[in-house]
């Protein structure tokens, strides 16, 4: 039993009232198909009244003794009405084009050229109703296969009938014939319809050409129900409206956005409505690199800068099948569901348009042609992207590359795949760009899982769970940020990038930083813990360069020792802290701060050495053996044995340090000298007394 679909018997019995055409003009002739003599529309005898049919005139076919008309010519209409049946399909072939200000066809072949509702005809409402016989458009002869044209300057509805639409498609395309929706042109659908190409298995596929208006439409506002365009191509410039609750699924044709003129100039293609369009898969001709804009089996953005908008909190849904070439975007306010696409060409996904993976898939990023800028394989989400558990992201090796501009967050959450597909020459890269974000391991579940590929740029990296690294490589810029806590299994080169743990972060391999690194652990709030509250535990291996910067309080009682990084072992060290108040030292296994009685603000890094141990009075003159980039020098003073009251003067050649010091007495004091390049430290007294100097550090 065929099902009655959304627009049952009594919506539609209410529009066909509605769609009643009105009788046309006293100087036009209605005129009937009786097929008494021929199947020719120029026999005056197939006629009822006898005649032909001329420019003004009303033509209504159904079937009869013979149902096929054929040698249609160029003829203008006020309607044209084409009614098919079970056992006596309806058709009308011929060369000529139909223009017809009305269309009422339920069942039946239409196999010319027609254009529906060209201005200035247009006496009543258009509309394709479906039942129990099928319909096809531009079937022709063996001389005039395909290559018809159905153009809609109006509203033209694609309805089911009273008895509703059997489980085959309501309307068939045949061989290459298209759909143009003209500017002007609105095409309703069904939110049940299923419309097809009949495409196989090779040739040119049909094409609906939306220059106007594409929309799902129910009359009584029902929801859940999918339209299907099944072997058809897309060519895009005008809108599709989909609305919430309803989706619109195309599968098995070459899509083209943009190209095509609108009133003279070329318009921005938009999806509408709320709904969903589902993209299931692309197909068609093959790829010809020397001519790149032609149609093939992709979703193409055919101008260089090409935009697709989504209104309306739409959804666009990249199946499995699909392709995605030329050089566009997408933009406005909606969502980009990448569900198991391939991204070959150079695609941004623009701020307002959310962007996330489909869990069970794999979406690829890949270059196509290295040549050709619609082929090089580039992703920029510039409005967020998300993959999801249980989902690959695929960035694939050859020059692949996943691109995050300022201000967006690429989310890699447990559960989730990040990779390249191969290792380990010319993989795939991901580069965060300044002001960008990259969320990698949280939740709850498997860890997530970022390699082959070479991660790299200026924005951050924010970890927190549980992630498995095995990265090609870096190509971190300065000012790149690391930070989080959690557990990193596999090797971190973090190169430049300041990292900054907010909690534990464990690398559960080697950590490799280099000279332009910055390592800023979180100093603990209360004073007795004797580790940071944000550091680094690296099981392996640390190769340790650039400063270490802790974050926080740094005034710690004189003496405390506060581990912030712990390893396996640790190769190389950090050049300097900047921690007022507190001195770098490190172990085999540790680096730690201890609390001084000096503040100092620069990068300060330790040099313990013996400088002088003698009793005089009057100057020394001593070679501390800095670098000539040195600020200053922190060293330990005691003065003792002094029988009268003395003073101490130390200089470097950028201003002078004084202690005084009384008689009999013993002072001890912790002084940063500041020291001019290539300057010797000058020590001054006054008075005779003994006096231990020890270099404790340097700043710089």
């Amino acid at each position: 039993m065929r099902p009655v679909t959304l627009l049952g018997a009594v919506v539609a019995t209410l529009l066909l009232t509605l769609l009643v055409p009105v009788p046309p003009a006293s100087a036009a002739t209605t005129y009937t198909w009786s097929g008494a003599e021929s199947t020719v529309w120029t026999n005056k005898k197939n006629w009822r009244p006898e005649g032909v049919p001329k420019d003004g005139d009303a033509v209504e076919l159904g079937p009869g003794p013979r149902p096929t008309i054929t040698d249609v010519p160029d003829v203008s209409l006020t309607s044209l009405s084409v009614t098919g049946s079970t056992d006596g399909l309806v058709s009308m072939t011929g060369e000529g084009q139909v223009i017809t200000g009305s269309l009422r066809w339920n069942g039946g072949d239409i196999n010319t050229d027609l254009m529906v509702s060209a201005p200035p005809l247009d006496p009543t409402p258009s509309y394709i109703m479906m039942g129990d016989t099928p319909m096809h458009f531009g079937n022709g002869t063996s001389s005039l296969t395909g290559h018809q044209t159905l153009t809609i300057n109006s509203t033209l509805s694609l309805m089911t009938g009273p008895l509703g639409a059997g489980d085959g498609p309501w309307l068939t395309f045949m061989f290459d014939s298209s759909m143009r929706i003209a500017s002007t042109g609105k095409l309703l659908v069904d939110p049940a319809a299923r419309v097809l190409g009949s495409r196989c298995c090779s040739g040119t596929t049909s094409t609906v050409i939306v220059d106007g208006t594409l929309e799902v439409s129910s009359a009584i506002g029902a929801t859940g129900f999918t339209s299907h365009f099944d072997e058809l191509g897309i060519d895009l410039a005008g809108d599709v409206v989909v609305p919430k609750g309803n989706t619109l699924e195309i599968t098995g044709g070459p899509i083209r956005v943009g190209g095509h003129a609108v009133n003279g100039t070329v318009g921005d293609a938009a999806l509408k409505g709320g709904g969903t369009v589902d993209i299931d898969e692309t197909d068609g001709e093959a790829y010809d690199p020397d001519h790149p804009l032609l149609p093939d089996g992709t979703l193409k953005f055919i101008e260089d800068g090409e935009k697709l908008g989504l209104d309306d909190d739409t959804v666009l849904r990249l199946g499995p099948y699909t392709e995605v070439s030329g050089v566009g975007s997408i933009v406005g306010k909606g969502t980009v569901e990448l569900a198991g696409a391939r991204i070959r060409g150079r695609l941004t996904i623009a701020d307002g348009v959310k962007a996330a993976t489909e869990p069970g898939t794999q979406t690829t990023i890949e270059v196509w042609d290295r040549t050709l800028p619609g082929q090089t394989g580039m992703l920029t989400p510039a409005g967020d992207l998300r993959i999801e558990p249980g989902s690959t992201l695929r960035v694939q090796g050859g020059g692949g590359r996943l691109v995050v501009p300022n201000e967006a967050t690429l989310e890699l959450p447990a559960g989730a795949v990040l990779d390249s597909g191969s290792c380990c020459t010319d993989t795939g890269r991901v580069t965060l760009q300044k002001g960008s974000t990259m969320r990698i391991g949280q939740g709850d579940g498997d860890p997530a899982i970022l390699r082959y590929v070479e991660l790299g740029g200026q924005g951050t990296v924010e970890h927190a769970g549980s992630s498995a690294w095995g990265l090609a490589g870096t190509a971190f810029v300065s000012g790149a940020r690391i930070t989080g806590e959690g557990t990193i299994t596999g090797d971190l080169p973090a190169g430049p990038a300041d990292i900054r743990p907010t909690g534990v972060l464990t690398v559960d391999g080697d950590l490799t930083t280099n000279q332009a690194a910055s390592y800023r652990p979180l100093m603990a709030v209360l004073r007795s813990e004797p580790k940071a509250a944000g550091r680094l535990v690296v099981t392996g291996n640390a190769a340790l360069s650039g400063r270490l910067r802790p974050i926080g309080d740094t005034t710690y009682p004189a003496g405390r020792r506060v581990v912030v990084l712990e390893a396996g072992t640790i190769t190389g060290e950090y050049q300097c802290a900047v921690a007022g108040g507190m001195l770098m030292d490190a172990t085999p296994t540790t680096v730690g701060l201890h609390s001084i009685e000096a503040h100092v603000s620069d990068c300060l890094r330790p040099a313990p050495r013996p400088v002088l141990s003698a009793a005089f009075a009057g100057t020394r003159r001593l070679d501390l053996g800095l670098p000539d980039s040195a600020s200053s020098v922190l060293v330990d003073v005691t003065v003792s044995g002094a029988q009268r009251g003395t003073t101490l003067k130390l200089s470097a050649g950028r201003g002078t340090v004084t202690v005084q010091v009384p008689r009999r007495r013993t002072v001890t004091r912790q002084l940063e000298v500041p020291v001019a390049a290539q300057t010797r430290l000058t020590v001054q007294l006054s008075k005779r007394a003994r006096v231990r100097i020890g270099q404790v550090g340097y700043a710089f």
